[in-house]
């Protein structure tokens, strides 16, 4: 499964990000794509971290986060999520398929 969040999210709609990122705390595999991401929030951050505990708990292996835009990845690496999520540049996914068979094609380095 993989869950888009766009160029800005707005931190006033807390309820609204819960809904859609909700249907992932059960998924066996998930990407994250933050790529398009200029600026997150704390809602954010607050929201993955929620989820990633969710999954943690019930034993599913840790989301794969997709991230370009410099601020974002300075963001993830200063508060930490560096270590808590799987942080790609981009992936690759075969044509018709899902996060199964992923090929990750590169890992930032700093995270």
């Amino acid at each position: 499964m993989m869950i888009s969040v766009p160029g800005a999210w707005d931190s006033y709609r807390p309820e609204e990000l819960h809904r859609q990122i909700e249907p992932a705390y059960a998924v066996k595999r998930l990407l994250i794509n933050l790529a398009g991401a200029r600026h997150v929030t704390d809602t954010l951050l607050a929201e993955l971290l929620e989820l990633r505990n969710h999954r943690e708990r019930r034993g599913l292996e840790a989301a794969l986060i997709v991230v370009n835009w410099p601020f974002v990845r300075n963001l993830l690496e200063l508060s930490g999520f560096g270590r808590l999520f799987r942080v790609f540049d981009s992936v690759e996914l075969p044509a018709g398929e899902s996060l199964v068979p992923l090929r990750l094609i590169r890992q930032h380095s700093k995270i």
